[in-house]
């Protein structure tokens, strides 16, 4: 926030966050996903004039949640933008769509990190992720792989015996594998995964990038993802990031990247260019401060 703002106060949602804001006079009060902050805080926060916003970081996943308390604030920014008609429908004045980003601090290139392995990924093991390693494991075993994340120990006993991790990283942990790495794989969650909750009865589908798309490329990775419509609005394809659309298509661009260094190498710090100028917290922020405050103007 520093540059941004004269001050940023937080708070946590146990608080008596109406009281700070009486002392304290802020000009916003921002709230970050928001399903489990009283609805009562907000309300009497408003009523002091003080401007309010949510930011909405797991849609469409969990729109079932957020589409009941949406319409208690000012402004409502979600990351996935197939939601905007959502809130707009259920009264919301305010809507934007806000990508996610990467923090810079963490999700950074490192040099003295020795690629060792050659494909990673990191994430939770939902069905089509699941799906999509079953049917691509005899190609990873053909080299250094390592497959980190909740839930994937089903697989890992079976076709990829000595690939996986089923642990949680630290957000630290990552950064260090994806540095370590010369290919990361990137596979969205399916819209309608019911792995361990459905939060999206509605079915909206995704078209937003994840987060883990900005963290590969701020580490200077290459990166295969699968697409997603909003994707060639943050990296050019090609040139900044490489997609696959069949386990078939990750074969063979894997193989192909594999043995061609110094293409896998110029596409990922293109990609890693792209992000600093782009894709940062700051950057989101400062988007989001102009929409707030340039309604009032």
């Amino acid at each position: 926030m520093a540059g941004l703002v004269k001050e940023c106060v937080t708070a946590d949602v146990r608080d008596d966050v109406a009281r700070l804001v009486s002392e304290l006079h802020p000009d916003l009060v921002l709230v970050i996903l928001g399903d489990m902050f009283p609805v009562a805080q907000v309300e009497a926060i408003r009523k002091m004039g003080v401007k309010t916003a949510v930011w909405f970081t797991d849609d469409p996943y969990y729109t079932d949640v957020t589409a009941n308390y949406a319409a208690y604030y000012d402004f409502v920014f979600t990351q996935e933008i197939s939601c905007v008609p959502l809130y707009q429908s259920l009264g919301c004045s305010h809507v934007h769509y806000l990508p996610l980003a990467v923090h810079t601090a963490i999700f950074h290139r490192n040099e003295e990190v020795s690629k060792d392995t050659d494909i990673c990924f990191l994430g939770t093991a939902w069905i089509n992720r699941i799906a999509l390693f079953d049917q691509i494991a005899s190609e990873l075993n053909r080299y250094q792989t390592l497959v980190v994340g909740p839930d994937w120990g089903k697989l890992g006993h079976k076709l990829l015996p000595d690939k996986i991790q089923p642990v949680f990283l630290s957000p630290e942990q990552s950064a260090y594998c994806l540095n370590a790495s010369k290919i990361a794989i990137n596979n969205h969650r399916a819209y309608d995964d019911t792995t361990f909750f459905d939060k999206n009865s509605r079915r909206l589908p995704a078209h937003s990038i994840n987060p883990r798309t900005f963290e590969i490329a701020a580490c200077g990775t290459f990166q295969l993802t699968d697409v997603r419509e909003e994707l060639v609005h943050n990296y050019t394809v090609g040139k900044e990031i490489e997609t696959y659309s069949s386990p078939e298509e990750l074969i063979e661009k894997i193989r192909y990247y594999l043995t061609h260094e110094e293409e896998r190498n110029t596409i990922a710090l293109r990609g890693l260019h792209r992000t600093l100028q782009e894709q940062t917290y700051p950057h989101r922020l400062k988007q989001l401060l102009n929409v707030v405050f340039e309604v009032e103007s």
